[in-house]
C-alpha cells in the first residue's frame, strides 16, 4: 500500500482520536458532551421501578444530561466516581439502604463529601434523615416531623419560597404535585451538619391511617443542605411522577450538581 495512503488513514485515526471529548474518567460512558451533568439513577432492591425510570427519561430526553441506571454492586465497587449526581428515587427506604449495605454507605458519603451530588425523592427523601439507628446515614440536618409514615397518597399543593423561585424557576404561587407517603421534615440540629435551606412548603395534607392532622400543612416539601463539598436535595413529594412538573427534576439535579 503507498505510504500516502497510510498517511491519510493514520491521520484519519488521529482526528478520531482528538475529536473524542475526555471529560469522563471512563471512556465507555463518556457523555454526549463535556458539559452535560451525568446522573447515576439507583436501580436496586427497594427502588420503585416506576419512579426510577421516570427519573432516568426524563434526564435523557433533556438538554445536558445523561442518566445511567446503577447497581448496589456498582456503586460499591466505586462507579460513583464516573457522576455527578445520585438519584435514589422512590420505594422503600429501608430497602434501598440494605441493598446498598454497609460498604455502599461507605462510598454514598465519600461521593457526596467530595462534592457529589445527592438527590432523594420520597424513600429517598427518607434515606437522607437522620435516623437514630444508624447516626452515620445522616446526609442532611433534619429529622422527622412526625412518625406516621402511612399519611397515604394524593395530589398536593406546594408553594415555593423565594429560594425556590430562585433556583426551580419563577412559579408563583401554589401549584399540584404528586405524594405517596413522602418524609414531613422538620430542622434538626447536628453541629457537623449546616442549616438546610427550604425550596418548597407544603400548603395542603393528606392524613389518613390516624396520621396526625395538621402536621404536613407548612411543612418543607423540598430542601437542600450541604454534606462536606457536596450537596443534598431532598424532595418529598414526587415532581418525575406529575406530568406537569417533568421540568423540574433536571432543575433539581443542577442543584445537587452546583451548576
Amino acid at each position: 500500500m503507498p505510504n500516502r495512503t497510510w498517511n491519510l488513514i493514520l491521520l484519519t485515526a488521529l482526528l478520531i482520536v482528538l475529536s473524542t471529548p475526555l471529560c469522563s474518567p471512563s471512556f465507555a460512558q463518556t457523555p454526549a458532551s463535556c458539559e452535560d451533568i451525568r446522573v447515576a439513577v439507583f436501580e436496586g432492591s427497594g427502588a420503585s421501578a416506576v419512579c426510577m425510570w421516570a427519573s432516568y427519561e426524563i434526564l435523557n430526553e433533556a438538554d445536558g444530561y445523561q442518566a445511567t441506571l446503577v447497581s448496589p454492586e456498582q456503586i460499591r465497587g466505586g462507579a460513583l466516581k464516573d457522576y455527578d449526581v445520585v438519584i435514589f428515587p422512590g420505594g422503600t427506604a429501608s430497602g434501598e439502604r440494605n441493598a446498598l449495605g454497609p460498604e455502599g454507605w461507605v462510598e454514598l458519603r465519600q461521593f457526596i463529601s467530595n462534592g457529589g451530588g445527592y438527590l432523594g425523592v420520597c424513600a429517598g427523601a427518607y434515606m437522607a434523615l437522620v435516623d437514630s439507628s444508624r447516626s452515620e446515614g445522616r446526609l442532611i440536618n433534619a429529622e422527622l416531623k412526625e412518625g406516621a409514615w402511612e399519611r397515604g397518597d394524593a395530589v398536593l399543593e406546594i408553594e415555593l419560597t423565594d429560594e425556590g423561585r430562585q433556583a426551580l424557576g419563577d412559579v408563583a404561587g401554589r401549584f399540584k404535585i404528586a405524594y405517596e407517603n413522602g418524609p414531613i421534615i422538620q430542622p434538626a440540629n447536628y453541629s457537623e451538619l449546616t442549616a438546610f435551606t427550604t425550596l418548597a412548603y407544603f400548603r395542603t395534607e393528606i392524613a389518613k391511617n390516624n396520621a396526625p392532622v395538621g402536621a404536613q400543612v407548612d411543612s418543607p416539601a423540598i430542601a437542600y443542605g450541604a454534606y462536606g463539598k457536596g450537596r443534598v436535595v431532598i424532595s418529598s413529594p414526587h415532581p418525575e411522577l406529575t406530568p406537569s412538573l417533568k421540568w423540574m427534576t433536571p432543575k433539581l439535579v443542577k442543584l445537587a450538581a452546583q451548576k
